[in-house]
Order: C-alpha cells, then sequence, then structure tokens
C-alpha cells in the first residue's frame, strides 16, 4: 500500500521519511537515487540563485517595471532523454514564455545552456533521475523512492507558492499522483490551471509570437515608399 501525497507535509519531512525507509527496509534505493539521502543539504534540486535572479525586478523590462508590474512566468518541466526532470520558465512541454517581460539580455541567456556554467540560467529545479525515482515507486513499489519522490513533489509545489508572491505567476505546474487499489500506478506532470485556461494562453502566446515576427521583419525590410 502506498499512502497517498499529502501537500501539507513539507518536502523536509519527506526527505527525513525516505533516510528512515532506505535504512531499515528491505528495497534499497541504487546508488544513483541514495545520494540525495545521503546529502543532510539536499534541497530537492532547487536553484535558490537562479531563483533570485527571475525574481529580481532589476532583470525585469523597463515596461513592465514602468507599469509598475511584475514580469509574467509559467512554470513549466520537460523530462529529458536521460530521464531528468527539468523545471523552469524558459524550456518546457507547454512553451509558453514571456520572454518580453525581462530586459532581452537575461532572457537570451535564460534560453541558452552555455550562458552559465552546470545549468541554464532559466532552469530552477533539476532532478536527477527522475523517471528512475518514479519507476521504483511505481513497479517496485519502493516506500523510500515514494516518499524521495513526494519530496521533489512539495518542494516543487513551495517554489509555485514563492514565485506566486514575487512574480505573475500565470501558471505551473505539479505532480500529480495516480493510484490503483491503494498502489501508486502513475506520476505525471500536470498544469495547475483548467485546460480551458491552457488553451487561451497558448492562443495567446501563439498570436503575440507572431505579432512580434512580423514587426521584426518590419523592422528590417523597408517599405515601399520609404527613400532609398
Amino acid at each position: 500500500m502506498s499512502e497517498p501525497f499529502d501537500p501539507i507535509i513539507s518536502s523536509s519531512k519527506y526527505l527525513a521519511v525516505a533516510r528512515e525507509r532506505h535504512r531499515a527496509g528491505t528495497i534499497r534505493l541504487r546508488e544513483e537515487l541514495a545520494w540525495m539521502l545521503d546529502d543532510e543539504a539536499y534541497d530537492c534540486g532547487l536553484n535558490r540563485e537562479h531563483v533570485y535572479v527571475l525574481t529580481n525586478p532589476l532583470n525585469w523590462s523597463a515596461a513592465v517595471r514602468n507599469a509598475n508590474r511584475k514580469a509574467r512566468v509559467f512554470l513549466d518541466a520537460r523530462i529529458n532523454q536521460r530521464g531528468n526532470a527539468e523545471i523552469g520558465w524558459t524550456r518546457g512541454d507547454h512553451e509558453i514564455l514571456y520572454d518580453e517581460d525581462f530586459l532581452a539580455g537575461y532572457a537570451e541567456a535564460a534560453q541558452r545552456h552555455d550562458a552559465v556554467p552546470w545549468r541554464s540560467l532559466g532552469e530552477l529545479m533539476w532532478w536527477k533521475g527522475y523517471e528512475m525515482m518514479a519507476s521504483h515507486a511505481i513497479l517496485r513499489q519502493s516506500p523510500s523512492a515514494t516518499a524521495l519522490l513526494y519530496a521533489h513533489a512539495a518542494r516543487l509545489n513551495d517554489l509555485a507558492t514563492y514565485l506566486a508572491r514575487h512574480v505573475t505567476l500565470v501558471g505551473a505546474v505539479t505532480i500529480n499522483f495516480t493510484y490503483d487499489e491503494g498502489h501508486l500506478s502513475s506520476v505525471d506532470f500536470v498544469p495547475t490551471i483548467p485546460p480551458e485556461r491552457m488553451q487561451e494562453i497558448t492562443r495567446e502566446r501563439r498570436r503575440r509570437t507572431g505579432e512580434r515576427m512580423r514587426e521584426a521583419v518590419e523592422r528590417l525590410v523597408p517599405k515601399e515608399n520609404d527613400p532609398e
């Protein structure tokens, strides 16, 4: 039996539970996952520096600051080819990006992998071994892997809550857990906003992207009646 995920329980509590289960259980985690429990400072892949840069108004566009509003962000996620989860505001399965709300240099750098050492500047969390973690929790019904997965889900929710206080959080993803007869059966990243709203946001972003592309072309190509 798998106890259901409780959003009230903190990520640190779930990490403590995972450590206890790993030490006492017969199903021990593989080394690729166990290191997370060995590191007492492990914070579920959260990059505090990148979060600070994102929420610092000095990195927002002049239009946003002059309008006395906050930059818009959609907290998204994607699973890369190695099975690691990348969570951030510039890359994700839903491709919702408000780069015009930020300084051009920062927005451009946040979308590149080589802008800063190690991880992308637009990446706020990185879950190494996410697919392995989920597999251990679902297929092997590993209690320690389940608690470890719950810890990451709780920390993701914490991040969304924090961002909602410091930026205009248009939407976010969370982890949805499905159970079958008391056993964890699936784990998925899902948006926290209704499907209808997601469709509206996607259509609006496509429209705005098209407008910006046309504006860029018009700036580059002189009009017929312009003097040479």
